[in-house]
């Protein structure tokens, strides 16, 4: 059933395509970006393995 969200059909009514034309009409608002905080950089292979290990 993974594959059943990329086959879906988008369907549009009056309300949905009104604000989907307002949101693209409002994309001239800058983007708020924010550098990461508390960033650990990891090189060690045994803690990697650890953090996608199930358990």
């Amino acid at each position: 059933m993974a594959t059943k969200s990329f086959t879906t059909d988008l369907r549009f009514n009056r309300k949905s395509a009104t604000g989907l034309i307002k949101a693209l009409k409002s994309s001239d608002r800058k983007v708020k970006r924010s550098a990461p905080t508390k960033v650990k950089e990891i090189k060690d292979q045994e803690s990697i393995r650890m953090m996608f290990s199930k358990g």
